[in-house]
């Protein structure tokens, strides 16, 4: 009997301390662009890696990464370009997984009139507050486009009202709502075709995370990544997945939006070469952003790869 309730209350140590508590971030509010997260918790798999994972949205008024800054999470997602400034800036982080190795980004004109970035010189543009504002200002400093820059918060009424020539937007959010508005005939400038194809969303964590709990995070970056894999495999079930939990936070849940976002981004996630999603990093990417930022001053000297992996 002694044997018995001894190992039974080793078996109950052992789960307790395989029940990890992570608190993780996305960049937005609940919708497609986190499927694989939502997947990863809905099917149980961080469960099976020994993890409780508190998914905790930001507000549309404020950055993910503040939140990390401030302890009020464990991980976040991030585009590379970000956390290649902010390791500049002497933020400690660490990419545990790539899920974008492409941009979404693109401007959208009002007019047929501007088919590209010329013809964007002096005129008005929406962006969003909280957002790619270094990368816009980037570009229009490499293209001397002297552009005004309107800012918004996450909706494109500046654009539909005509208070804008055109506005930033992300093919798999911001173009729905453009399209769905009766800007059918409207073609998209890629930023992707002008050299700033750079890959987006990342998963990071505090290096002092990474560094006292290694396993943790690497259960975390496996569990997600089988979210991501079985959302490229069941893309209706994952769209199920995705609206309960836009319900459960009461916000408006249109079904098609979600399955138009969730199909361009598991577009971002393709390698060009092999077909597939390679949840990697691209040393070659790095060294163009990396180009970029120190061209325009925005960084002091280079980040390499295995600062960003904290190898």
């Amino acid at each position: 009997m002694k044997k018995i309730l001894l190992l039974t209350l080793s078996l109950l140590l052992l789960t307790s301390v395989k029940a990890q508590k992570i608190t993780f971030t996305p960049k937005w509010l609940p919708q497609s662009q986190f499927a694989g997260y939502y997947v990863a918790q809905e099917m149980g798999f961080y469960k099976e890696a020994g993890l409780d994972v508190v998914i905790k949205h930001p507000s549309a008024s404020e950055f993910a990464v503040d939140c990390l800054k401030e302890g009020r999470c464990d991980a976040i997602t991030m585009t590379l370009f970000d956390a290649i400034a902010n390791i500049d800036e002497g933020l400690e982080i660490v990419n545990v997984l790539q899920t974008d190795l492409h941009t979404g980004l693109v401007i959208a004109p009002r007019s047929n009139d501007i088919k590209s970035l010329d013809d964007l010189r002096d005129k008005r543009v929406g962006i969003w507050r909280t957002h790619y504002y270094q990368l816009s200002q980037i570009v229009n400093n490499d293209h001397n486009l002297n552009i005004e820059w309107v800012p918004f918060v996450q909706n494109v009424n500046l654009y539909i009202s005509g208070a804008v020539d055109a506005t930033m937007a992300m093919i798999y959010n911001e173009a729905y709502n453009i399209y769905s508005s009766g800007f059918e005939n409207i073609t998209f400038i890629s930023l992707a075709d002008y050299g700033y194809d750079f890959p987006e969303e990342g998963v990071y964590f505090t290096k002092d995370y990474v560094e006292k709990y290694p396993d943790n995070a690497k259960a975390f970056a496996d569990a997600s990544r089988r979210g991501w894999e079985w959302a490229h495999q069941h893309p209706e079930e994952t769209i199920d997945i995705v609206m309960k939990i836009i319900q459960n936070e009461d916000l408006p849940a249109n079904r098609q939006q979600q399955e138009w976002m969730l199909k361009k981004i598991l577009s971002l996630q393709i390698d060009d070469e092999s077909g597939k999603p390679t949840f990697e990093l691209d040393e070659e990417k790095i060294e163009q952003i990396n180009e970029l930022l120190l061209k325009n001053n925005r960084i002091a000297k280079s980040v390499t790869k295995a600062q960003i992996k904290g190898e």
